[in-house]
């Protein structure tokens, strides 16, 4: 089939997939709620510095409601689905419906249509609210003048609720076992308006979403799911709503239809979507599903396997059933990786794989347990080769874990891999014994739990695994790292101290002669950034930098660890360069350590790109002798002008907030004239702040700098802030 025969086949299939949906829509379904949001409301915004999650749109059932952005491409935030007779909404995070988001006229009217949806196309006449969702009532009271409004305490009283219902609720704060209930409940005829975090839900209890999310045992069953994925705001700094489906295959059912008829090649945005939600779909699903499993399983069967992603032949939307069958084995792979699992070809593109006869070492490795997370070995498990790891006595019940593996990048929703999308893997240590065998291999870490209270240390012995060139400071000198690089043959090396860890290529490795060097610069780096934000120098544990092929976020990144790209290596081990601080690079290390110092107390909308750059400023001034205006990205003519047409305009706010080095600048004339020590003291403020003293809203974020910061120097510089303040709330009259 000719290419424009192939194009007219998907048009027509996806012209097929809109018609099937409005079909579904004429009698009150999802998609009718689609319709009728996108005639009144154009998007939604959400409480500042919060980050919502995602939302899984799975079945034909199912529409999504609102878009945020991964990269640039969109990602469903809200969607309705239908499930026997009764409905659901899903949102995902609470902040969009809140007391703060309460007067916004958009989120008003977004939210008034689906709680009329959800009593089934009548305005309801009382709303049950779920105790754990207090915040949430002011929203429905602005949304729904008038309406009476019951809080609920628990989902027992669920049962007593007719056909009809709207209940408003975030499944995850309860039980898995509270999940039959809320699915009872809308099957019956109940309308559920529910707003989840997935990537919050497991930063907190670190469970499963396939077996353990009580949202997704809830509202799987009627297409909709929530993941580990977050969504960044549109080009309007908000949320846009679902003027249609979006591209096709950004719905699971449309893009299972869409692979398995595509007989050419599709068009690359069309496949990176269908991979892309495809993906996400199966991080989810349970182990016993039977809707979605087998077909995914058929589809990925017919893939050759042959097409190995690497950096000068990445695995794109080209390759969907490719990228398919890879996902389900990394699937497999993650849910039980405690087995001897033969080495993956892609592990030869990253994280490499050691000479066949490079020596196997066992080494037995005393572990600090008063410092937690990753501890390094000094070991590289070879993808595919059996590693045991053996506990000293009693060390079965300290909760340790092994990991192999350094990167914390996922980049399985990438529309391009450049290499296999997970790479990591952790197991519990709660046998004496472990053995394992990683499809990838790589630097091996004992991580440890942050304790109240536990044994100075214990012993671990693990292997065989290849050694790998490690320097640690105070235990190597530049004479023994020289022997070090002469004999150790894994793919990378790990330089590290008390304050920080650098996992990198061992061909950049063998570059640097005096690794001791780069530590002590990375130590001052470290020493600056704790002592502008007034904290301890001293860390609980190392922070971690780490080179990857591809990165799941950003140029770098921040996190532990952070994450670089390979070629930047050269520069991270390189002392001459790093003095100078005259490559774009240098500046981008400060910042993603800045990252991870940032308080977002004085952090407020817009600023996240901004306040982090007090920590690159502050070290490039004193480790590379630069003030901020003899910098590359302060000291253009080209942001000066920009800065002038700015104030020229009348210094709004709305410009300021979308340009970080513009909005900078207004914080280095702060500095320029009251010093780096008054930024100490107004961080400081906010270490030993009581609860009720916190900003509770962006405003109040905005003011306290002001409030703050003109106190400590001694002058009212409300008139410098003033194009970010807003007015204060009038005080009320008393009399007497």
């Amino acid at each position: 089939m000719n290419m424009q025969k192939t194009m007219s086949a998907f048009a027509a299939m996806v012209a097929f997939a809109c018609f099937t949906a409005s079909a579904a829509g004429l009698d009150g379904g999802a998609a009718a709620l689609q319709a009728k949001l996108a005639e009144e409301v154009k998007s939604i915004a959400v409480r500042g510095g919060a980050l919502p999650g995602n939302v899984i749109v799975a079945g034909d059932e199912a529409a999504p409601l609102a878009f945020g952005r991964d990269g640039n491409a969109k990602m469903p935030v809200a969607a309705a689905t239908v499930l026997s007779e009764g409905r659901a909404v899903a949102v995902s995070h609470t902040a969009f419906f809140c007391s703060e988001t309460a007067d916004d006229p958009q989120n008003a009217a977004f939210l008034r249509h689906c709680l009329t949806w959800l009593s089934h196309g009548t305005t309801p006449r009382k709303v049950f609210i779920d105790a754990r969702n207090a915040d949430q009532r002011t929203a429905v009271e602005k949304a729904l003048p008038g309406v009476e409004i019951e809080m609920v305490g628990g989902y027992s009283a669920l049962a007593g609720l007719s056909g009809g219902a709207v209940f408003v609720t975030s499944p995850d704060s309860h039980s898995l076992n509270d999940a039959s209930l809320l699915a009872a409940f809308v099957r019956r005829g109940g309308g559920a308006f529910c707003s989840v975090v997935g990537w919050g839900w497991h930063q907190i209890t670190g469970k499963r979403f396939d077996t353990e999310n009580p949202f997704n045992a809830a509202m799987g069953q009627c297409g909709v799911f929530t993941s580990n994925s977050t969504a960044e705001k549109c080009a309007d700094g908000r949320y846009e709503i679902a003027k249609d489906g979006g591209l096709p295959g950004i719905v699971a059912s449309d893009a299972l239809r869409i692979i398995e008829g595509a007989d050419a090649k599709l068009p690359a945005d069309v496949s990176a979507y269908c991979v892309r939600t495809l993906g996400e779909l199966m991080e989810v699903l349970p182990p016993n599903d039977s809707r979605w499993r087998p077909r995914l399983e058929r589809l990925a069967g017919g893939a050759t396997g042959a097409h190995i992603p690497s950096p000068g032949r990445p695995l794109s939307g080209n390759n969907p059933r490719e990228r398919i069958g890879m996902i389900i084995h990394q699937k497999a792979w993650q849910a039980n990786p405690e087995r001897n699992w033969p080495a993956h070809p892609a592990a030869a593109t990253y994280p490499g794989i050691p000479a066949a006869d490079a020596p196997r070492v066992t080494r037995k490795i005393d572990i600090d347990l008063s410092v937690p997370l990753w501890h390094g070995t000094g070991l590289f498990a070879a993808a595919g080769e059996p590693l045991t790891v053996t506990l000293a006595e009693g060390a079965e019940k300290l909760g340790l874990r092994v990991r192999v593996g350094t990167t914390e990048c996922n980049i399985t929703s990438k529309g391009s891999w450049d290499r296999a999308p997970l790479v990591t893997v952790e197991l519990p240590l709660n046998k004496r014994t472990t053995t394992f065998a990683s499809p990838f291999g790589g630097p091996v870490y004992i991580a440890v739990p942050q304790y109240r209270s536990a044994p100075p240390k214990t012993t671990v012995t693990i292997g065989p695994a290849c050694a790998a060139a490690w320097f640690v400071e105070g235990r190597d000198t530049p004479e023994t790292w020289k022997k070090t690089l002469e004999t150790c043959q894994a793919p990378f090396a790990e330089i590290e101290n008390d304050v920080i860890a650098l996992t990198v290529p061992l061909a950049e490795a063998k570059k640097c002669a005096n690794p001791q060097e780069v530590l002590t610069f990375f130590r001052q780096v470290l020493a600056n950034d704790a002592w502008l934000v007034a904290r301890p120098v001293k860390r609980l544990f190392p922070e971690r930098m780490c080179a990857d092929v591809q990165l799941c976020a950003g140029y770098m990144h921040s996190g532990y660890p952070v994450m670089l790209p390979m070629h930047t290596t050269k520069h991270l081990l390189n002392i001459d360069t790093l003095r100078k601080g005259d490559v774009d690079e240098v500046w981008g290390f400060f910042h993603e350590l800045g990252h991870n110092h940032q308080n977002y107390d004085w952090t407020f909308d817009g600023t996240v790109e901004v306040t982090v750059n007090f920590f690159s400023l502050y070290n490039m001034e004193k480790l590379c002798g630069k003030t901020a205006r003899q910098t590359d990205k302060m000291g253009n003519a080209n942001l000066l002008r920009s800065v002038e047409r700015w104030k020229a305009a009348g210094r709004p706010f709305d410009k300021w907030k979308a340009d970080p080095f513009l909005a900078l600048d207004f914080f280095v004339g702060l500095q320029q004239r009251y010093g780096w020590e008054s930024f100490r003291k107004f961080f400081a403020e906010y270490r030993t702040l009581k609860p009720e003293e916190r900003p509770k809203t962006d405003a109040d974020k905005r003011r306290q700098w002001c409030e703050r910061f003109s106190r400590i120097v001694g002058e009212d510089l409300t008139s410098e802030f003033e194009f970010m303040l807003e007015p204060r709330p009038a005080q009320k009259q008393t009399g007497r």
